[in-house]
């Protein structure tokens, strides 16, 4: 295309929504880093917290091994959790498999995985409710924040990090990160 020439109605176009987006995210503020330091990647449902896991966890793979949906694998010799293709169904398999205690039996059934929603995200405005529908914890509303936008909620008592939530969007605007840490119930 010669610099002479001026762009089409449609390339115009297209150009405005991409240098649009551009803008905006310059535009965005700076967000503030957490003060508490989180675990960088999400282990297996009744894992221990993060400092006894990784002393305890030898790296032996029974728990990868035994996953019947393939949603761990080893990371620097310890298991690592990724929900990408199907949600974790809290089976206990990998801490049945688990030889070493840093997966047991006490420890609550949850991920740690929180979900992030993008700011595109079309049940901001009222026309989808897929995660919310298909949250088997019912830990997800959206609720009306102070300025009238909708903002989706997780109540983190109820949500045990499944994924579901993520499988739900078909547009891929939800995300899940690492949130907390694990603390240890009464009796181990």
């Amino acid at each position: 295309m010669n610099n002479d020439q001026q762009l089409s109605a449609q390339g115009n176009s297209r150009r405005r929504l991409l240098t649009g987006w551009l803008d905006r995210s310059k535009a965005l503020p700076e967000q503030d880093t957490p003060s508490v330091t989180l675990p960088a990647v999400a282990r297996p449902p009744q894992a221990l917290p993060e400092a006894l896991f990784s002393a305890l966890c030898n790296g032996c793979g029974g728990c990868v091994s035994s996953c019947p949906y393939g949603l761990l694998s080893l990371e620097q010799s310890k298991p690592v959790l990724s929900i990408d293709f199907t949600e974790c169904d809290v089976c206990r398999k990998c801490t049945t498999a688990c030889q070493t205690g840093a997966l047991r039996d006490k420890m609550p059934c949850d991920t740690l995985l929180r979900p992030q929603i993008s700011h595109s995200c079309l049940g901001r405005q009222d026309s989808c409710r897929m995660c919310t529908i298909n949250c088997p914890q019912q830990a997800l509303s959206f609720q009306l924040s102070e300025n009238g936008a909708r903002q989706l909620q997780c109540d983190d008592t109820l949500c045990n990090g499944c994924g579901l939530c993520k499988l739900s969007c078909f547009h891929g605007h939800i995300s899940l990160a690492a949130s907390g840490e694990k603390s240890l119930p009464e009796q181990l």
